[in-house]
């Protein structure tokens, strides 16, 4: 091969092939009986020389890989993501699902258009471990029991247990209970990720597509904040199954703040295109006018595993605590998305091989009320996502 350039892209000599040349070079001019054996004087100089041509062409590569957002990394992929005008997020918050019980009619203030604001402030709550949760949407509920988002006071990785948030921060006659009987729907993270970004910015290119769905869609993932959003149409003339009115749209999105969602809703939506949503943002148009935002937050779905561990060494021992807390960290599942148990199965090796060695994980199942098991579940409506607790993990090493 030939060192290249060219519409087909960059591409390079292997050290293989460098090695080839320069022994070829070398019998030309010292004959071809001199020794270029790997332990040879000339052997080891071949060696050298390919080496550093190697590690060339290799930079090189890498130069040129950088170019593509969808290969950049670190500093190289924040510059190449701007061509798309987006900019990697600094963090994310966790965002908590707490259950209320509601004596008398109350209004808990939220984040509304403060969501990604640090000093955002809100109707709070607390765990036993003095952290704080703030409601994301301003609610006026009547009594009885409800199940409200809450986003950490503290960016980052804000880790909960179940059952641990049972404080009233802000206290509000009315407020009688609280609980987190389910665990977080979404654990904050530090900095988004080089992978994170690049889906980001895969997903963002929608935003000049000529359907106004892709469009939308494409602009609520590209706000400050949004960690995940999706966007269902009804085409029909009624309501369809999952209560989409006709000729509609159901946005629901997973983060970010109200009046952002409202705005990229008000002006990627198509004339007359009806919404479905329990959250409701006012905004006022260019004319004066009032357009009302419908949109919704996904709400948890518990998801039990069970699973057992045959041992490939028969003295093997695991740390099932940590192998439990592996699958909650690294099983994380988006809007809507199915559940099954292959790729259970597949994270479950991985944590018992990098915790504790020496077994496999078999006959794994998956449940919604840890009762009936399946190999495979869907949520049961469209804006809910899987949650994991270490609770709902059930492993038997036989």
């Amino acid at each position: 091969m030939v060192d290249s350039l060219s519409s087909t892209g960059l591409l390079v000599k292997t050290r293989t092939e460098l090695v080839t040349d320069l022994t070829a070079g070398m019998k030309s001019i010292f004959g071809s009986d001199i020794n270029v054996d790997s332990n040879s004087p000339d052997g080891q100089l071949i060696g050298i020389i390919a080496q550093a041509a190697t590690d060339i062409r290799e930079l090189l590569l890498s130069i040129n890989a950088g170019f593509d957002p969808d290969q950049a990394l670190g500093t190289l992929l924040d510059q190449r993501v701007t061509i798309n005008n987006i900019a990697r997020n600094a963090g994310s918050y966790t965002v908590q699902p707490v259950e209320l019980v509601i004596s008398s009619t109350v209004t808990l203030t939220g984040l509304d258009a403060n969501y990604n604001s640090p000093t955002g402030a809100g109707f709070t709550v607390q765990d036993n471990a003095g952290n704080q949760f703030i409601l994301i949407d301003t609610a006026t509920l009547a009594a009885g029991t409800y199940t409200k988002n809450f986003r950490a006071k503290n960016i980052g990785a804000t880790l909960t247990t179940i059952n641990t948030i049972t404080t009233a921060v802000t206290v509000v006659i009315g407020v009688t209970g609280i609980n987190n009987p389910s665990s977080a729907l979404t654990t904050g993270t530090n900095e988004e990720t080089d992978a994170q970004l690049r889906i980001r910015r895969q997903q963002s290119v929608a935003l000049s597509s000529n359907g106004y769905l892709n469009g939308l869609l494409g602009t609520i993932l590209n706000l400050n904040g949004v960690t995940d959003a999706k966007v269902y149409e009804n085409v029909t003339d009624s309501v369809d199954a999952d209560g989409i009115p006709a000729h509609g749209i159901w946005v629901i999105t997973d983060e970010g703040a109200n009046t952002d969602i409202a705005n990229a809703i008000y002006s990627k939506k198509s004339y007359g295109c009806n919404m479905k949503g329990a959250v409701s943002v006012n905004i006022t148009t260019a004319s004066g006018d009032i357009f009302v935002a419908l949109f919704d937050r996904p709400t948890a779905e518990n998801l039990h595993i069970r699973f057992d561990i045959q041992k490939t060494i028969s003295t093997a021992t695991f740390d099932l605590p940590a192998i439990k807390a592996y699958l909650v960290a690294n099983l994380i599942y988006k809007i809507g998305q199915f559940a099954e148990t292959s790729s259970v199965t597949t994270t479950a090796a991985t944590a018992i091989n990098s915790i504790s060695a020496g077994g496999v994980p078999i006959n794994m199942e998956i449940s919604k009320d840890g009762a009936t098991w399946y190999d495979y579940l869907t949520t049961t409506t469209l804006d809910k996502k899987f949650a994991l607790a270490t609770a709902r993990i059930t492993i038997t090493v036989l």
